[in-house]
């Protein structure tokens, strides 16, 4: 196994829009957000509330934990996207977890059933993540039992972009543009020329930088820690199941403790408590707990 302590990080000039730092920060943008949802999914998205204090999902105590990208609703739809450059052969069941719970977090105590929201995820891939050549791949389900399908109409849909398809031709054009532009090339619409304008001028602003110092160093320690904690616990139960292990539990630890270190950095540069919530996608009760 590689020793995860040396992975490196784009420099702060090179980063993209297939990096997740900058396509979640660019998503706080509810314009380029509702627009780039529509392009996917060709219903019309209504009033956006991000779900900022639930970002990072616990559903139970003993529970794997989920950090989602950009987790939003309207007024009868949950989606949630992901900005997905590597493969690690997981995304069918991930996004499997993921609608699980999203179910979980939006319905409160005493709904019905009928009350569970449309429940969209979204994988945005830089790879073709079932190898068919297609330029985009959406999963419902359906009973197969008898010839003709027979949708199940459980409100789910499951959607991966293969943003490196060489065939285009079923997409809009404004869509298939989005993936030229996510390919490195220039800007083309009115909407990937918004998205390149807003990075340019995000990478010029210094507390946006600082902000990804301070989330790339939090999370080189987490996976050292992660790294240095899996070899111990490899000790007793095999090596490479235990720095598995204990990489994933510094990664989930890390990953929280790298939006109270950018909250800090924030609060310091004197942003309110409410801008930092938004931010950070902390509640804003741990944000006004740091002052």
């Amino acid at each position: 196994m590689e020793n995860q302590t040396t992975t490196k990080f784009k420099r702060w000039e090179d980063l993209d829009i297939t990096d997740d730092f900058i396509f979640t920060r660019v998503m706080r943008n509810k314009r380029l957000c509702r627009t780039l949802l529509e392009m996917i999914l060709k219903v019309k998205v209504g009033k956006i509330q991000f779900l900022t204090s639930h970002h990072a999902i616990q559903i139970a105590p003993n529970a794997k934990g989920i950090i989602m990208d950009v987790y939003l609703k309207d007024e009868n739809k949950v989606i949630n996207v992901e900005m997905q450059a590597s493969n690690h052969g997981d995304l069918p069941r991930r996004a499997r977890y993921y609608q699980a719970a999203a179910d979980i977090d939006t319905t409160p105590k005493g709904s019905q059933y009928s009350d569970l929201k449309q429940n969209y995820v979204i994988f945005i891939c830089t790879f073709d993540p079932f190898h068919q050549g297609k330029p985009i791949y959406s999963f419902q389900n359906y009973c197969i039992n008898y010839g003709e399908p027979i949708p199940l109409e459980d409100g789910t849909e499951k959607i991966f972009l293969n943003t490196t398809a060489k065939d285009l031709s079923n997409l809009d054009l404004d869509l298939r543009l989005f993936y030229d532009y996510i390919k490195g090339e220039v800007a083309q619409t009115a909407f990937t020329k918004k998205l390149d304008a807003t990075i340019a001028r995000m990478k010029q602003e210094k507390e946006e930088r600082n902000m990804y110092l301070t989330y790339t160093s939090r999370m080189m320690e987490c996976r050292r820690d992660g790294y240095e904690e899996g070899l111990h616990t490899g000790l007793t139960t095999g090596r490479e199941e235990g720095i598995s292990i204990g990489l994933e539990q510094g990664l989930e630890r890390g990953a929280y403790q790298t939006k109270l270190e950018t909250a800090k950095l924030l609060l310091n540069y004197g942003d309110p408590p409410e801008k930092v919530a938004i931010c950070t996608n902390l509640p804003l009760d741990v944000v006004q707990g740091l002052l």
